[in-house]
C-alpha cells in the first residue's frame, strides 16, 4: 500500500493520464479518444469526490474500479499501466 489517500491517488492518475493524452495527441496516435475518456473520467471522479467529502470517498471506489477496468480493456498491452494499477489500488486498498 502506498499510504496515499484516494484523492491523492486520483490526482496522480489524472496527472499521468493528461501527460499520456498530450503525448498521444502530439503524435497523432489512434488511442487518443480512449486516453481522453480516461482523463475525463478521472476529472469527473475527482470533482465528485470533492463534492462528497473525504468521509464518503468509498462511494466513488466502484466507479473508479469500473473506469480502471475499461482502461485495462482498451489498453494495447496485456498488463495494466502504472496509472491503471494505481486506480485499481485506490478502489480497493487506499485510505479513505
Amino acid at each position: 500500500m502506498t499510504g496515499q489517500t484516494l484523492p491523492e491517488l486520483i490526482q496522480q492518475a489524472r496527472t499521468e493520464a493528461k501527460e499520456t493524452l498530450t503525448a498521444l495527441e502530439g503524435s497523432g496516435h489512434p488511442q487518443t479518444n480512449e486516453s481522453n475518456s480516461l482523463y475525463l473520467g478521472l476529472v469527473t471522479l475527482q470533482k465528485r469526490l470533492a463534492a462528497l467529502g473525504a468521509g464518503r470517498a468509498g462511494e466513488v471506489a466502484a466507479d473508479l474500479e469500473q473506469l480502471a477496468d475499461c482502461a485495462s480493456e482498451n489498453s494495447s498491452g496485456s498488463s495494466p499501466s502504472s496509472m491503471e494499477r494505481r486506480a485499481l489500488l485506490a478502489g480497493g486498498r487506499a485510505r479513505v
